[in-house]
């Protein structure tokens, strides 16, 4: 069968590798959707500080089901999150389930860009398996972990709290953000990129629009898109360090800041600590997703709630992987998805 793997930095190649079987508490997916996330784009330049398997925004059907698995059957349309929390040490019992040292020490082999792969026992016997309702299609539940990443990053800054926000980065997942302010209310939301392309996109979704370092200054530009309020939520969906930076500097008084984008190994910034000790400036960092929010996010892709495929700009077959990425690093693509 067919696999993407890492190959020369910024490459990654399609291999034929053997086709894996599943065993005991195991399942064998064939994939049929999987979407290309930023951070798979910082593994290939070797920036991540997460695992190196490519492909995780993945959902498929059951080819297999390995000896002792109950309750999943061959040709389940399933959503298979490639992480798992104990359930069971003090970090969980807190709900901080993606912080469990268990949660990146198992993950789906050998990754979501296959025409197969497979489920550990870990994550089959704890949760991680999640049914794909017939009315959502595969397309829609490849954005069952991105949009769940999103849910739990919002519900950590008490999003319900506020009226007022800007976005950093109109990437995917920026634009998801976007999308779940809109449906819990918000009607003054800026979002900030140099991609006109992202720009224009983000604009035609319904958001305001400011170019970081307007003018000079990036505070006024993103007061400015938003009518001159200082904006109580700032979302920081880029790596980038200084879109970081510029969040702080611009978030009201009393305001967050939501650190959601993967920064690159060893990013490092400098902060005067007595004017954000003044102004009571909150930053929350939130990294992946639990299955409290993955099943939300089925419910809601379910319901209706948030079309996310009007993300998707570019789609592939599993031959055309490379390209994929290529064009996924460009700026003139929001979402590129790989379908079998």
């Amino acid at each position: 069968m067919r696999s993407l793997f890492i190959g020369a930095p910024d490459e990654v190649v399609l291999r034929k590798v053997k086709k894996p079987s599943p065993k005991k508490g195991e399942i064998l997916i064939e994939m049929r959707t999987c979407g290309v996330c930023g951070t798979d784009l910082e593994k290939i330049r070797g920036e991540a500080a997460t695992p190196l398997v490519l492909g995780h925004e993945v959902v498929g059907e059951v080819a297999e089901v390995g000896r002792g698995v109950r309750g999943i059957h061959t040709g389940d349309r399933v959503f298979t999150h490639h992480h798992a929390p104990c359930y069971e040490c003090e970090l969980c019992r807190r709900g901080e389930h993606t912080m469990c040292a268990e949660f990146p020490r198992h993950n789906i082999n050998p990754g979501g860009f296959s025409e197969y792969y497979v489920v550990p026992e870990w994550n089959v016997s704890r949760g991680a398996v999640l049914p794909l309702p017939d009315s959502v299609s595969f397309e829609e539940g490849s954005f069952i972990e991105p949009l769940g990443c999103c849910i739990r990053g919002l519900s950590k800054v008490n999003v319900m709290n506020f009226t007022s926000a800007i976005i950093y980065g109109a990437g995917p997942v920026g634009l998801t953000h976007l999308m779940l302010l809109q449906h819990y209310g918000y009607t003054n939301v800026a979002v900030g990129d140099f991609s006109e392309y992202r720009l224009s996109f983000a604009s035609r979704l319904g958001a305001k629009i400011f170019r970081p370092g307007d003018a000079g200054d990036e505070k006024k530009a993103a007061r400015s898109a938003l009518d001159g309020v200082a904006p109580e939520l700032a979302i920081v969906a880029t790596g980038s360090s200084a879109a970081f930076l510029d969040a702080m500097k611009t978030v009201s008084p009393g305001g967050r800041v939501l650190l959601f984008g993967a920064p690159p190994k060893s990013s490092i910034v400098s902060l005067d600590l007595t004017q954000y000790f003044l102004r009571g400036i909150t930053v929350q960092a939130s990294y992946s997703t639990s299955e409290k929010e993955t099943t939300l996010a089925v419910k809601m892709l379910e319901s209706g709630a948030v079309n996310l495929t009007k993300l998707i700009t570019h789609r592939f077959r599993l031959e055309e992987a490379p390209q994929a990425f290529r064009v996924a690093g460009e700026q003139k693509c929001i979402k590129a998805v790989v379908n079998s």
